[in-house]
């Protein structure tokens, strides 16, 4: 008999939306990497992140798909030439400071960064399904970092279709 490696069943949800908006719930800020210990016995170590738990608040796209269900994402900050730890501008935490904060945070170098001015704050992205660096899909859901937008746009409109 041949032994074979169940899934879990269930786990993060896998959404796909084209276009939603979205709250951020809770946000953790971490600095330091740190080691992750897994349910499985294995380990990895994470970076550091803005951690946040997103709502589904509008599917902009299909309304009332998936409207509230929560998911996890990371906003990793970025190695500079010296190997610091920084707040890159064009990176996935980049789009989300300049659409929270605008873009001349990054030009003011008194400009703070706080984790609590993103607990409640409401964006419009693309959310899609994770994937692994081979294009695998993996458990969860990861918000397209090029999408980001501020919320109360043109494309949170409805949209009449004629005829």
């Amino acid at each position: 008999m041949v032994m074979v490696k169940k899934s879990a069943s269930g786990g993060a949800p896998s959404l796909d939306i084209l276009a939603a908006k979205l709250r951020i719930v809770e946000a953790e800020l971490s600095l330091e990497e740190k080691t992750v210990a897994l349910d499985n016995g294995r380990s990895f170590v994470a970076e550091p992140n803005l951690n946040v738990k997103v709502l589904v608040v509008k599917n902009l796209v299909e309304p009332g798909l998936d409207e509230g269900v929560k998911f996890f994402d990371r906003f990793k900050l970025k190695k500079d030439e010296d190997g610091d730890w920084t707040f890159a501008k064009y990176s996935k935490l980049g789009n989300l400071i300049m659409v929270r904060y605008g873009e001349e945070w990054f030009e003011n170098p008194k400009a703070e960064f706080e984790e609590a001015d993103f607990e409640g704050f409401e964006f419009v992205a693309q959310i899609e399904p994770k994937t692994d660096s081979k294009g695998k899909l993996l458990n969860g859901t990861t918000i397209n970092w090029k999408s980001l937008r501020p919320a109360g746009g043109a494309e949170e409109k409805e949209v009449e279709i004629r005829e």
